[in-house]
């Protein structure tokens, strides 16, 4: 049963990532960024269609990396709309990751503790069932 819970999870949670991303991961367009330092802050600068956009971005992550090009990601529609482009941040969100785990532990719990050790009243009336005879056309 766990085999199976897990290996279902692990197929939806995979099927809803690339649906729930924000900017849409199929409606929106790549561009290099370069990392800049600007007013006591990091930001991902990047242009579209000649207009500069800039993504902020964590200090503690990006200090050491001023300087350096990254992927951003944004809507076509709405270029402010942006991320950078990779795994852990983009695809993977550490609150959405910790959620979905915990309810599915929580879940998975319930459906042990269930059907793990079941009342020896029902054990006695499952063994105890007979079926019906059945008619010609059931």
């Amino acid at each position: 049963m766990i085999k199976s819970a897990i290996i279902l999870f692990l197929t939806c949670f995979f099927l809803y990532l690339p649906f729930s991303r924000e900017p849409d991961y199929f409606d929106s367009e790549t561009a290099p960024a370069i990392i800049i330092s600007k007013s006591d802050s990091i930001f991902a600068n990047y242009n579209e269609f000649g207009k500069p956009y800039f993504l902020k971005l964590d200090k503690q992550l990006y200090k050491d990396k001023i300087g350096q090009q990254v992927e951003v990601i944004y809507e076509l529609s709405h270029p402010e709309k942006s991320a950078i482009n990779k795994a852990w941040g983009y695809w993977f969100i550490g609150t959405e990751m910790a959620w979905a785990f915990g309810v599915f532990s929580v879940l998975l719990g319930v459906a042990y503790a269930t059907t793990n050790k079941p009342h020896p009243d029902a054990l006695a009336e499952q063994l105890s069932y007979k079926e019906a005879p059945k008619t010609k056309y059931e």
